[in-house]
């Protein structure tokens, strides 16, 4: 029974700071409902109990309309009740005694606030950390089925690509195992947004970083939701590169440059590859570039001095400002087409 009614309380007691206004509503009514009860005994107790009701009063007035409720019931409902009941009655004056018992109830009133407002404070943190553990418990939800998405897609597309098994085992087991890095390099993200810029480079750090070249808006921001997709797609861009492109070469070099819309809300990045060996187009479409059309619609060319692919997505504008451009290493020949 009792720990059903303090369930009950749980549930309709505020948890949010109420309105001043509302707070003395409260009080109003808190206090109107102990004085009257108070004053319907007092033929049949001939004094005494001259603050006892104003308790529940206090309690009740903290708890439901805050803690300038409960002040305004404890200081209004003890003047009103030293006016009304300690003798002499109806005297603003008053003597030893009445000063004492109203000093008193002042200060076990004062405690009950203070544990009215524990109570208040307990019950915000509580609120708290559920709201945070359904927000934890519904982020979790949403990456287990964007992974699941993910591993159904890599499995169904590497089944395709081949017709030995010993084959589709390789690829399996190695677009896994990048899905599973990526995971790991997706651990040191702690914000809810970061830059793509160090989202690329994390993505880039397997493969090392001396034969890329980064150009780009620093303050292009995108959400935790976009990190898996871009870091895969950057990590299957550069896997091809170092099986058959610029990186499998040390003369080869891959330029990763990215523009913002900020009207749009879209950024558009551009992979390529130069001095790397011919490239010329492939026979059939390879894991990578299907997984790179299906997700972001990329368009992608086989020219002849390397791959060049453009892909776009959506970003997310937080306010920050002012832009400032990052540029590492951008300097190729002129001659070589951009």
């Amino acid at each position: 029974m009792w720990a059903d009614l303090t369930h009950w309380l749980i549930d309709y007691l505020p948890v949010h700071r109420q309105p001043f206004w509302r707070g003395q509503a409260v009080a109003l009514v808190t206090l109107c409902g102990a004085l009257a009860i108070r004053a319907s005994i007092d033929p049949f107790i001939g004094g005494g109990l001259y603050f006892n009701f104003l308790f529940p009063a206090v309690l009740v007035a903290g708890l439901f309309g805050g803690i300038w409720s409960a002040v305004s019931v404890a200081l209004l409902g003890g003047l009103l009740s030293a006016y009304i009941w300690i003798p002499p009655k109806f005297v603003v004056v008053l003597h030893g005694e009445g000063i004492f018992r109203l000093a008193s109830f002042w200060v076990l009133a004062a405690m009950m606030i203070l544990v009215t407002s524990l109570v208040h404070t307990t019950l915000d943190r509580l609120t708290t950390a559920e709201r945070r553990a359904k927000a934890v418990a519904s982020e979790m939800k949403h990456r287990v089925q964007n992974n699941l998405t993910v591993v159904q897609a890599i499995v169904r597309q590497t089944l395709g690509s081949s017709d030995n098994v010993a084959e589709i085992r390789k690829l399996l087991t190695e677009r896994l195992a990048a899905l599973g890095r990526t995971h790991d390099l997706m651990e040191n993200f702690d914000e809810e947004e970061v830059s793509l810029e160090r989202v690329i480079r994390k993505a880039l750090e397997p493969f090392g970083l001396r034969q890329f070249a980064l150009a780009g808006p620093s303050s292009v921001i995108i959400q935790q939701d976009s990190l898996l997709s871009v870091m895969l797609l950057i990590h299957e861009l550069a896997t091809n590169a170092a099986k058959y492109g610029a990186l499998s070469d040390s003369a080869g070099e891959v330029a990763i440059a990215w523009t913002e819309d900020r009207a749009a809300r879209k950024v558009s990045l551009d992979w390529k590859e130069c001095f790397g060996p011919r490239v010329d187009q492939p026979s059939r479409t390879g894991f990578g570039s299907r997984l790179l059309k299906a997700a972001f619609g990329a368009n992608i060319i086989y020219e002849p001095d390397g791959v060049r692919c453009t892909v776009t997505f959506p970003t997310s504008r937080n306010g920050r400002a002012p832009e400032m451009v990052y540029q590492d290493r951008l300097e190729f020949p002129a001659s070589v087409p951009h």
